[in-house]
């Protein structure tokens, strides 16, 4: 069978094409597959952090209204390992993606050493956290609250709008104190464990050690806190 001019030049276009897209899917199969177990880890932890991040930096989406933004591609929801603060929270009709975003203001991470056990199934990833003392925040809004107890405003509020009124008073307070930037801040290190799937995906083991949820709120150990917001 002989082809025209036209057809031969139609065909070596058609396999140039395809030619360019396989070779583009080979390197793009060939980057992913070299990567190493320790740069999956990375990966993975990275990606994990970014969610907190998110939540108090999140992409910009311009004019959309709020139920019209997208949330950020890939970012897991973060962990706050503090669902008995929550529930108290609640009680007090506090909203607690509120409470979240102010906890976050100073919020930063590095991760450091990446580990792969021998067997290449289990890792080790220690983080840097640097974040606002929550411990330190909750006392210095307690002593402004309690100075604010004693002036005119206080009976006003409290007239005004009930228990209510003065729970959002404290949380005005509390806020202030996260957000300030004189607030303390500290930077402390956790160390995550992570497991490698059938699939080759690592993920982080969960429940997330206490060190790290310490690290998360500058230092504070989460049960401490606790205590102090159902007091």
């Amino acid at each position: 069978m002989r082809f025209s001019s036209r057809r031969r030049h139609q065909r070596a276009q058609a396999l140039s094409c395809l030619g360019v897209l396989v070779l583009a899917v080979v390197v793009a199969f060939s980057l992913s597959a070299c990567k190493s177990d320790t740069e999956k880890v990375t990966e993975t932890v990275t990606q994990f952090m970014d969610g907190y991040d998110a939540l108090v930096h999140p992409k910009d989406d311009g004019d959309k209204k709020d139920d019209e933004k997208s949330k950020d591609d890939g970012v897991p929801d973060p962990l706050f390992g503090d669902d008995a603060t929550i529930a108290k929270l609640n009680e007090f009709g506090v909203e607690s993606g509120e409470y979240h975003q102010h906890l976050l203001t100073h919020f930063s991470y590095q991760v450091g050493d990446v580990s792969v056990a021998d067997d290449g199934k289990t890792a080790t990833a220690t983080v840097s956290i640097t974040n606002a003392t929550l411990s330190d925040a909750i006392n210095n809004a307690a002593s402004d609250f309690e100075a604010w107890m004693l002036t005119d405003e206080m009976q006003s509020t409290l007239d005004s709008g009930g228990r209510a009124a003065l729970v959002d008073k404290l949380f005005d307070f509390l806020y202030q104190r996260l957000d300030g930037d004189d607030a303390t801040c500290a930077t402390t290190d956790a160390t995550l464990t992570l497991t490698k799937g059938d699939g080759g995906a690592w993920t982080i083991d969960t429940p997330l050690p206490d060190e790290f949820y310490a690290a998360l709120y500058g230092g504070t150990d989460i049960r401490t806190a606790e205590e102090a917001v159902a007091q």
